[in-house]
C-alpha cells in the first residue's frame, strides 16, 4: 500500500513538473517581447520640443504608444537644411541609452548643448531628474557612453542650423551623482584639433576605454558648405581610442587610419579618383576583445582587436551585400550581428560563429520611406528594431521618419512584423530626423 501511495504521489509530482515546463514554454513564447519598451528620440528643432517617444510592444509584435509619450527632454533637437544626401551631423550613436539597470534613461538635446536625464519607471514611463537636462560640456552632443559612475558625452560640433566655427568638438566626462545630476570632471575633456573634425560615438568597453569612428574629411556638399574646402585637406576618416581612469580623467590612447587597400573600389564622392574612407558605427563582441566597425563607402564590416591598454589592431573585413553599410548590433551570445545599410533602405545578417572572421548569411529590405539608422535588439532577443529618417530625396518630404520592428527567428534570420513601420511623432522639421534607440 504504501508502495502504491509513494508511486501515485511520484507520478502526480512528475506531471505537474512536466505541465509546468510545458506552460512555461507556451507562455514565454506568447508573451515574448510583450513587455519590451522602445524609445526613441524625436529630434524636434524647437525650443523645449524635443521628446523620447516610448512604445510598449504587444506580444504580436507590434507597438502601441506608451502612456504619456512623448516625453519631452527640456532641450531642442538640431535643424536641418534642404540639403540632400545629408551625412555627417546624423551619423552618430547611442543619443539615447539606459544604465545597465534599466532604471535611467540619458539623451541628447543635439541644438540646445544638453542631456536630458530620466528616472524609469517600473512601467517604462520617464520623469526627469531635479536639475534636468544638464549641459553637456560642448556643442551638439550626439552620443552617450555609460560608463560606471560616468557618462562620456560626445560634442559634435555640427549643427546644421548653427554657426559651429568658434568651437571645436570634444569628448566630456560627468560625474553621475546619485539622484541622476551630471557634474563635469576636472580633466576629463579631450578636445580636436579642428572645428571640422565629427566625432560620432562614444562606445565603452570594460568601463576603460572610449572608441570612435570620426567622419574625418568626408566630403558632402552640405560640410564643404558648412566648413569650406580645406575640409579635404585634413586627415581622413579615423577610428578614435581614449582612456578613461578610475577619477573620470580622459586621455587620447590611438588613432587610426583605414588599413589599406580596405576601400578599393568604393565611393569617390569628391571625384578626385580615389575611394573615400569612412569609418564608423562601432559595436564590441561580448565575449571577445573585438570591435566590429562600419567601412560604410566600402560596403564591409571591420574586425579590429584590442590588447589590455585597449590599442587595436585590425584583423580582418567582411563583405556586404547592401549599400552604405552603418551601425551594427550583436545578440549577447556573440553568435549573429545585424547591420543597417543606409544607402540601400537594407537589414543584413551575419554569423560570428568565428567572430574573427564574420560572414553574410541574410540581407533584407525594410518598408516605408526613409533610410535606417540606429538599431537595437529586444531584451529577449526576438526582435530587432531600427529607426529610420529621410536622407535621400527618393523619400517625399514629410515622410521617413519611422521604427521598424523586425522579428528574429531560426538561425538568427529575420522578417519584418506584419505592422511595421511605425511613424514617430515630430513637430518641426519636415525632414524627419528622429534618432537612436535603446529598449528595456
Amino acid at each position: 500500500m504504501k508502495k502504491e501511495i509513494l508511486l501515485n504521489r511520484n507520478l502526480w509530482i512528475l506531471s505537474v513538473l512536466i505541465y509546468s515546463s510545458v506552460f512555461s514554454i507556451l507562455y514565454a513564447d506568447e508573451n515574448s517581447g510583450k513587455n519590451t519598451t522602445i524609445y526613441t528620440l524625436t529630434n524636434d528643432p524647437v525650443v523645449n520640443g524635443n521628446a523620447v517617444a516610448a512604445y510598449r510592444q504587444n506580444a504580436d509584435g507590434s507597438l502601441a504608444p506608451l502612456p504619456g509619450s512623448p516625453f519631452l527632454t527640456g532641450g531642442m533637437g538640431w535643424k536641418t537644411k534642404f540639403v540632400l544626401p545629408h551625412f555627417g551631423p546624423f551619423d552618430l550613436d547611442q543619443a539615447i541609452t539606459l544604465s545597465p539597470d534599466k532604471k535611467r534613461l540619458f539623451a541628447v538635446n543635439g541644438g540646445s548643448d544638453t542631456v536630458a536625464v530620466f528616472d524609469v519607471s517600473d512601467d517604462g514611463s520617464l520623469k526627469p531628474v531635479p536639475g534636468s537636462p544638464f549641459p553637456s560640456g560642448g556643442k551638439n552632443p550626439v552620443s552617450i557612453g555609460y560608463a560606471g559612475d560616468y557618462l562620456v558625452v560626445v560634442n559634435k560640433n555640427e549643427d546644421p542650423g548653427r554657426d559651429m566655427a568658434a568651437s571645436k568638438p570634444n569628448y566630456s566626462v560627468h560625474k553621475i551623482t546619485e539622484n541622476g545630476a551630471l557634474m563635469p570632471v576636472p580633466e576629463g575633456k579631450v578636445e580636436l584639433a579642428t572645428a571640422s573634425r565629427s566625432p560620432t560615438q562614444a562606445l565603452i568597453v570594460n568601463n576603460r576605454f572610449v572608441y570612435d569612428g570620426d567622419f574625418g574629411s568626408f566630403y558632402l556638399p552640405a560640410r564643404e558648405a558648412m566648413w569650406g574646402k580645406l575640409l579635404n585637406k585634413q586627415k581622413p576618416s579615423t577610428i578614435r581610442v581614449l582612456q578613461l581612469s578610475e577619477d573620470g580623467k580622459l586621455s587620447l590612447l590611438q588613432e587610426l587610419e583605414a588599413p589599406k587597400g580596405i576601400f578599393e573600389g568604393g565611393l569617390d564622392t569628391n571625384k578626385d579618383g580615389k575611394p573615400d574612407p569612412l569609418m564608423f558605427g562601432l559595436q564590441s563582441h561580448p565575449k571577445e576583445p573585438l570591435i566590429y566597425v562600419s567601412m560604410v563607402t566600402g560596403a564591409k564590416l571591420g574586425v579590429f582587436e584590442y590588447d589590455n591598454s585597449g590599442t587595436l589592431k585590425f584583423v580582418d573585413s567582411a563583405s556586404n551585400s547592401g549599400e552604405l553599410i552603418c551601425w551594427v548590433a550583436i545578440n549577447k551570445a556573440g553568435t549573429r550581428a545585424y547591420t543597417t545599410n543606409n544607402g540601400s533602405d537594407t537589414v543584413s545578417v551575419y554569423d560570428l560563429s568565428d567572430p574573427r572572421h564574420p560572414k553574410e548569411i541574410q540581407h533584407m529590405d525594410l518598408r516605408g520611406y526613409g533610410a535606417p539608422y540606429q538599431l537595437a535588439l529586444s531584451p529577449d532577443e526576438k526582435y530587432l528594431y531600427t529607426v529610420k529618417h529621410r536622407t535621400f530625396d527618393k523619400t517625399p518630404v514629410g515622410d521617413g521618419g519611422t521604427l521598424n520592428v523586425v522579428e528574429i527567428g531560426a538561425e538568427g534570420r529575420i522578417t519584418e512584423n506584419k505592422y511595421s513601420p511605425y511613424n514617430i511623432p515630430n513637430k518641426g522639421d519636415l525632414l524627419a530626423r528622429p534618432l537612436g534607440i535603446a529598449t528595456r
